[in-house]
């Protein structure tokens, strides 16, 4: 597909003023470099950031007023202040530097899968540097920007611009279609099957939840079909599960799974091959994991995902807690032969994580539970207290007082007495607006991090 790349797509990029498969290009290069060399680039790349934003953002102007510029090392980062939802919830316009033209400004808003959607800009230099960086992680899975792509997202504002006629055109170029998974029925996921065969694409891209409740539809009604055609399906955008990952993999026969670390805000890291972590895409965004003192942790410590966007300078996004916890991997050369960084393990959403008095506990250890016993459809533990825990449970026909027992007791064990455990059986369970199915709800976590 390199002619279609290099042929079409370059194109493209000449009829919009944009410069995509060139950075792509560049950054099948970069990913080989060394870390010293990585980590030269990324200090002058964030220096540039943090003069513009300086000098054309009044809100950054204010934060960095009494920061020496330039820095002289990535450590210095700690010095500079974190940037928040709240912050660009409140000051979105003086954010955005007043020397980028107007037209330079691409508009578009957060799922609110928290409930409080953020809107933001991109820039437009600044999204072919992103988007390279996506077709870039497209070929570490053994797929090429060109190929046919099925999309598997979920939020409302996804789906009514995937309908507007110019992306409609764009999506046909592209050789590209879209399932929105934020509602499913049987009769969708059979429309959605039947049209998949018939277009037999080499890659999906989708939220993790979305792609595995298609692959157990495929299971229950289409198992014996050939998914020789379908070489690599990269989720993204929630947490990837390791029982939804051996669903997905088993379903369409091979190690096909893919996770990817991104928000709609910003694309952050992938698997490679070895399926160990995930490479940060270093050239374009620097990632922090950090304390609730905003210094950096440690390789293998648990702490809050910082991000700072080097692409937009329209719009800065530096120091940006996107509201994850995650662990940084010790700086080595991964055996897929990148020096790239790399996170450890995404452990979720700051929601996402139960606080007590005494200790945090992680999404997996629940997880690990459900996967022990059959007669659950559908769960989800709710923390609205530091010392209550409510377990939503939509049962089918295999449920019993005994499946009821194992989870409350197993979860009681691990509280172990620090919060009262409730069970409840429901007949659903929401879908917030963004189509992300949330395992696990924490109004009391964000007080704690």
């Amino acid at each position: 597909m390199d002619w279609y790349q290099d042929v079409f797509f370059r194109t493209l990029d000449a009829l919009r003023g944009r410069r995509t498969i060139e950075r792509l290009h560049y950054l099948r290069k970069s990913q080989h470099w060394d870390r010293a060399q990585l980590e030269v680039w990324q200090l002058a790349r964030l220096n540039d950031l943090l003069l513009q934003a300086k000098k054309h953002s009044p809100f950054h102007a204010a934060r960095l007023s009494v920061i020496e510029l330039p820095l002289t090392s990535l450590k210095q980062l700690e010095s500079l202040p974190i940037l928040t939802k709240n912050d660009i919830r409140l000051n979105q316009q003086t954010i955005k530097c007043s020397n980028i033209p107007a037209e330079r400004f691409v508009e578009s808003r957060t799922g609110g899968s928290t409930g409080e959607p953020t809107v933001y800009f991109w820039d437009k230099k600044g999204m072919d540097w992103n988007r390279a960086s996506v077709y870039r992680a497209a070929e570490w899975g053994n797929t090429r920007l060109g190929e046919r792509t099925v999309q598997m997202s979920g939020s409302h504002f996804d789906y009514t611009q995937s309908q507007r006629l110019q992306n409609k055109i764009v999506y046909f170029l592209q050789r590209y279609r879209d399932y929105p998974v934020g509602f499913l029925t049987k009769e969708i996921l059979e429309n959605y099957y039947q049209n998949f065969m018939r277009f037999k694409p080499s890659s999906i891209w989708g939220y993790a939840s979305g792609v595995a409740i298609f692959a157990d539809y495929i299971k229950q009604h289409h198992s014996q079909d050939d998914f020789s055609f379908l070489r690599a399906i990269m989720t993204s955008s929630e947490k990837l599960w390791p029982h939804q990952r051996a669903l997905i993999n088993d379903v369409f026969q091979g190690e096909k799974v893919f996770d990817q670390y991104g928000s709609r805000e910003l694309y952050i890291a992938s698997e490679c091959s070895v399926h160990q972590g995930y490479h940060v895409h270093g050239e374009v965004v620097i990632v922090e994991i950090v304390r609730a003192d905003g210094r950096q942790c440690e390789p293998g410590e648990l702490g809050k995902v910082v991000i700072t966007d080097l692409s937009n300078h329209a719009f800065p996004f530096i120091r940006y807690e996107i509201g994850d916890l995650g662990i940084l991997e010790h700086p080595q050369q991964c055996q897929c032969g990148k020096h790239l960084p790399k996170l450890r393990s995404i452990e979720g959403r700051i929601a996402d994580v139960i606080t007590l008095s005494d200790r945090v506990l992680t999404p997996p250890n629940f997880t690990i539970i459900f996967s022990d016993i059959r007669g659950v459809k559908a769960f989800q533990i709710r923390q609205d207290a530091l010392d209550q825990l409510d377990i939503l449970i939509v049962p089918d026909e295999n449920y019993s007082d005994a499946s009821n027992d194992y989870i409350k007791s197993s979860i009681e064990k691990m509280v172990d007495g620090k919060a009262s455990v409730n069970v409840h059986l429901v007949n659903d369970i929401e879908v917030p607006e963004s189509g992300k199915r949330r395992f696990v709800v924490s109004t009391v976590s964000s007080q704690h991090f």
